[in-house]
């Protein structure tokens, strides 16, 4: 993993360069990054936001119980020629709606009217329709929520991940620059052998190519931690800059943990349960589809007219007046009970319920893979952490012999012993050993972080991250 954060494109620290680089005045813990980044992440804000639309609509959907309440006013002014006949009108109401008795002959007459109604309608009983498509709209926010919460625990993980590569980042830039400090004393040491006639000229050449070799690396290395700044800053969402990180990584080794045990309270689980709950309420809503509807209702209407009861006799009884025209001068009121049922709707839910069953019983097959993945990936985390701690154990003792291996070759040179190619290949043990500590040490630290991932929950990990701060 580290020496793929030093053979990363140029491309992202040329957009680095291009950047200000401020850095971070003190020191960014991994605490601090995580919830710098759950506050600021882009896909955790959509979340919370689909997650408050769901619980929206849960509470639209509760309030469909409600009587619809209509009020209804209208003022208008035309003619009342009415005759017999049949009407047909296919695309809705396409002729003026008239209240008088048809007329020997065709008049202009015209006068103003009003229409003033009151409409209360109750769907008393849905036969637990309306019941169904509120439990669904609750599974609905249910799963919104889930999906925070896996978005959450996912972005934790790509946080912690960041953290780690910036942090092994640092330390290989670290060991790079002590390289290049170690080869100028070297090349120091050999130019004063030559210069005495110690040694041969071509050593000094040897050893200055070896220094430029190794400040090449040293900003390799440097080019490599902006890219892993880079990263954290924006998983974080704050302006790029370089980041001060506890030393916690690099300083301690996390203890062995339980094996990691896979719950249904693993976020990614949770979300398949979720959908799974999701689509067997969909079930039973298509199911209820088909059942009758038992509504009550009322009405209370007043009208007015300018055209008296004896028109149809007298055409000349009526007002043209505005104020004749638009009182109350007949009111009415019905109430009663209707029960409706759409037979067709009865057969269409069948099939919808098949079909909704069936998705159903796929969400609960992919649920079932996801636990498998799960744990597979535990008992991988777990073996990964044992050989992680080996290798590290290895390294150790392979850091402790380089270190030692140099301070020989260097005491052999300054006595004339040893050769130029004996002291830098002592050198680059000594740098090699540093940099495959530090690797193993970051892959312990990464392997309890899978382990944690497989566990769906972070806390282990942070919680060995604080014992590792305060021993």
């Amino acid at each position: 993993m580290g020496f793929a954060l030093l053979s990363r494109g140029a491309g992202a620290a040329l957009f680095i360069l291009l950047q200000p680089a401020v850095a971070w005045s003190r020191m960014l813990t991994l605490r601090e990054s995580l919830d710098t980044a759950l506050q600021n992440h882009g896909a955790i804000r959509a979340k919370e936001s689909r997650r408050d639309a769901a619980r929206d609509d849960l509470s639209h959907t509760k309030q469909a119980y409600l009587p619809e309440v209509v009020l209804s006013a209208q003022q208008v002014y035309g003619t009342v020629n009415a005759m017999h006949g049949p009407l047909y009108s296919p695309g809705g109401p396409s002729n003026a709606s008239t209240s008088a008795p048809p007329l020997p002959a065709q008049n202009w007459n015209a006068s103003f009217g009003a229409l003033y109604s009151v409409l209360v309608h109750w769907n008393v009983s849905t036969f637990g329709r309306l019941d169904r498509q509120i439990e669904l709209s609750s599974r609905t926010e249910d799963l919104r929520r889930r999906e925070l919460e896996l978005e959450k625990f996912k972005h934790g993980v790509r946080v912690t991940h960041a953290y780690l590569n910036l942090s092994t980042a640092q330390r290989l830039h670290h060991i790079q620059k002590e390289n290049v400090s170690r080869l100028q004393v070297v090349l120091e040491t050999v130019e004063s052998h030559t210069g005495s006639g110690l040694s041969p000229g071509v050593d000094a050449s040897f050893a200055r190519a070896e220094l430029a070799n190794a400040r090449a690396l040293w900003l390799k290395a440097q080019d490599a931690e902006l890219l892993a700044s880079k990263e954290l800053a924006v998983l974080m969402g704050v302006p790029f800059r370089e980041f001060q990180l506890e030393p916690t990584f690099h300083q301690a080794t996390p203890e062995a943990t339980d094996p990691a045990a896979v719950t249904p309270s693993h976020p990614i689980l949770a979300v398949h349960e979720g959908q799974v709950l999701q689509g067997a309420q969909e079930a039973k809503v298509a199911s209820a589809e088909g059942r009758p509807t038992l509504s009550a209702f009322g009405l209370l209407q007043g009208r007015g007219s300018g055209f008296r009861n004896d028109y149809g006799q007298n055409p000349a009884a009526f007002s043209r007046s505005y104020v004749d025209g638009v009182g109350i001068d007949r009111g009415n009121y019905v109430a009663g009970l209707g029960l409706s049922w759409n037979l067709s709707a009865l057969v269409r839910s069948f099939s919808s319920e098949a079909a909704r069953e069936g998705r159903t019983r796929a969400l609960q097959q992919e649920q079932e893979l996801a636990t498998q993945e799960l744990v597979a990936q535990a008992r991988f985390a777990e073996h990964k952490f044992h050989l992680a701690t080996e290798v590290s154990r290895e390294s150790r003792v392979q850091k402790s012999a380089a270190v030692e291996g140099f301070q020989q070759g260097t005491a052999r040179y300054d006595s004339g012993l040893g050769t130029i190619v004996e002291l830098t290949q002592a050198t680059f043990a000594v740098t090699r050993a540093e940099v495959d500590l530090e690797l193993a040490q970051n892959g312990i630290w990464q392997a309890l972080l899978l382990k944690s991932a497989a566990a769906g929950d972070l806390n282990p990990f942070l919680q060995q991250v604080r014992g590792a701060q305060n021993p």
